[in-house]
């Protein structure tokens, strides 16, 4: 079937770049973008109307995770002092004889909620970061989004004394299985549902995998064809001890073990050699991953709640590394996260001409595309998957506008995205995502919220002083948290 969008403002890609070409047109037949420009006149099956709107290429989420949104949510504004600007240590850690509250989250539920809140926000192509199993491939496949899945695997994991204080508890023979179990997953999974599913290498974090492990998983990648993610210079805990183990950055140490190359993405990347609390002389890593080719995934918002940034946007990409943008934990808001891209920057650089619009805007997608290793993606122009997004812009909080993109990163949100099409499917239609019950889930996901919030044990909360502790964070408790 043939399809024709007309009428807006389209965002066309020519010579290598994004280009805006008001009430332009955009041609898809079944799951292909046949023809960007100003007017066609072939007969066609189908027209949609997208007068007064924007037409932009899919978003590529290049960082998100489905199974932590109870947890994430628990934490907001209150933390552990030594655990610094961390957030995922304060619920994925627990002393002896206790589980970690993300470990015990329904998968089922929250793969639901987040791929609904990933379409809804104009995300059709999405990295979930190791948490997949069975359900989440089906849930995937039926919304229709176009996602990269596999579990994840790590030599050991992160742990708490008796005193509280955070360890490593190394197993590596299950590091090793749980990289052939992602193998496994991949080979039953990869291309799944006309090619939207597709496999990637997960191993978790930096400072939890062994050397061997990282080789093993890096000639895995180059076996398989596909590509790896890991998370790597997300906190000043991993810095230093990666620093004490083996004399490197975590940036110079994924390099010596020959993870670093074009098809390996850098989850949020943010304490190298460049930021300021790192205070390391000699500083080499911006470089080293520029020549690697390796790209990051940039995720502002939720390091912002924990008061951290990355030193900069704009100072990586003018050193020539490749960033895409990701959401994190939540929310799942893609437009959000360039608004807090664009800002922070222009913070970091204090340079209002840093981090603009149409930087942050080519990073939500062609730089996810390219982190991705695909041309097919993250632009419009023929030959491109027909993943496209219409997003209404004459709402009364935008207001007037002259440059569409602009008004889309400074005042829009996901409420605005009108339609989804990926793959030339439409899985998003007045804002809904198709045969979906947004109300029920909603109340699913707050159900499986509450219930996890009611057994977290009681040491979780006693760890905050009442100086860390706000009285506004939470309705009344029985457990006095400041005895």
């Amino acid at each position: 079937m043939k399809t024709l969008i007309q009428g807006g403002d389209i965002v066309g890609y020519h010579d290598g770049s994004h280009r805006l070409l008001r009430g332009g047109v955009v041609v898809f037949e079944n799951d292909r973008v046949v023809f960007v420009g100003r007017t066609f006149r072939d007969p066609v099956d189908r027209r949609i109307d997208a007068s007064g709107k924007l037409v932009i290429p899919g978003f590529v989420n290049l960082h998100c995770h489905a199974d932590t949104e109870a947890g994430g949510r628990l934490i907001a504004d209150v933390g552990r002092r030594d655990f610094f600007q961390t957030g995922f240590l304060n619920y994925f850690t627990a002393r002896p004889g206790q589980t970690p509250l993300a470990l015990r989250e329904d998968l089922r539920i929250g793969a639901k909620f987040a791929f609904a809140e990933l379409l809804r926000s104009g995300c059709t192509t999405a990295v979930e970061i190791g948490g997949a199993n069975d359900d989440m491939i089906a849930i995937a496949g039926e919304f229709g989004l176009r996602a990269y899945l596999t579990p994840g695997f790590k030599s050991a994991t992160y742990g708490l004394t008796a005193g509280g204080q955070l360890v490593y508890e190394w197993n590596e023979a299950e590091g090793a299985r749980g990289l052939e179990r992602a193998k496994a997953f991949i080979g039953k999974h990869h291309g799944a549902y006309a090619g939207r599913i597709q496999g990637m290498l997960f191993p978790y974090q930096v400072d939890t995998c062994s050397p061997a492990l990282l080789k093993a998983a890096r000639d895995a990648a180059e076996e398989l064809g596909i590509g790896i993610q890991i998370h790597a210079g997300q906190n000043l805990i991993e810095f230093h001890e990666i620093l004490r183990r083996y004399g490197k950055t975590p940036v110079e140490f994924l390099a010596d073990t020959g993870l670093l190359g074009p098809g390996t993405i850098l989850g949020h990347c943010i304490l190298t050699t460049a930021h300021s609390l790192a205070r390391l002389p000699g500083g080499r890593d911006l470089e080293i991953l520029a020549r690697s080719r390796a790209s990051v995934a940039h995720c502002p918002l939720v390091f912002a709640r924990r008061g951290n940034a990355l030193e900069s946007f704009h100072r990586y990409r003018a050193n020539g590394i490749n960033v895409g943008l990701g959401t994190d934990t939540y929310p799942r808001d893609l437009i959000s996260e360039m608004r807090w891209a664009s800002l922070i920057c222009k913070i970091i650089e204090r340079d209002f001409s840093a981090g603009t619009a149409a930087d942050v805007f080519t990073a939500a997608t062609i730089g996810g595309a390219t982190a991705l290793r695909r041309d097919d993606l993250g632009r419009l122009a023929p030959g491109a998957k027909a993943d496209i997004v219409v997003i209404n812009l004459r709402k009364l909080r935008i207001g007037p506008y002259r440059d569409p993109i602009k008004a889309l990163v400074n005042c829009a949100s996901e409420d605005d995205v009108e339609q989804v099409i990926v793959d030339g499917r439409t899985v998003v239609e007045g804002g809904r995502v198709a045969g979906v019950d947004e109300e029920t889930l909603l109340k699913e996901a707050q159900k499986e919220a509450e219930r996890l919030w009611g057994t977290v044990p009681e040491w979780h909360w006693q760890e905050l002083t009442a100086e860390e502790f706000s009285p506004m964070s939470f309705p009344p408790l029985t457990t006095d948290l400041r005895a």
